[in-house]
């Protein structure tokens, strides 16, 4: 299966959305910056990819802080990717709970349900002894199948 083949679905859902708002760059693309930024090169190599989309947008969102408080439903939408079933905060919590288990994340909640402020904080996680993930893995899982 080829990159086209797999993700054609997605990249015309995104033309589609880029003709109808007539511009490219939302703030959801811009690279992390600061310190969280250096937090995210390490924090993608050792988590699966839902991980890594969260993580994307925490550091973004973190800059130069090593938290942010955000409402579950603003983070879903900035990682702004839909599992199989088509929800977005299953994803978003499914990616939180990897970098959480990892340890590179801490989740504190005060509150319950509309009034709860979720706070994200940036933690130095474990470093396993399996060598992180690369791309010539994943080339190498896709030969094997």
């Amino acid at each position: 299966m080829t990159f086209l083949e797999q993700y054609a679905d997605a990249i015309e859902a995104r033309r589609a959305k880029l003709r109808k708002r007539g511009y490219a760059l939302a703030a959801e693309t811009a690279p992390p910056g600061g310190q969280a930024a250096l937090w995210y090169a390490e924090a993608a190599l050792w988590v699966p990819r839902s991980g890594q989309a969260v993580a994307r947008q925490l550091a973004r969102l973190c800059g130069d802080e090593a938290e942010v408080t955000i409402p579950w439903r603003s983070l879903a939408d900035a990682v702004g990717v839909r599992d199989r079933a088509g929800n977005l905060r299953r994803y978003t919590e499914r990616g939180v709970m990897a970098l959480t288990e990892a340890g590179w994340l801490e989740v504190v909640t005060v509150g319950s349900k509309r009034g709860a402020k979720t706070t994200f904080r940036l933690l130095p996680g474990e470093r396993p002894q399996a060598a992180p993930r690369r791309v010539e893995s994943y080339a190498r899982q896709a030969e094997a199948a």
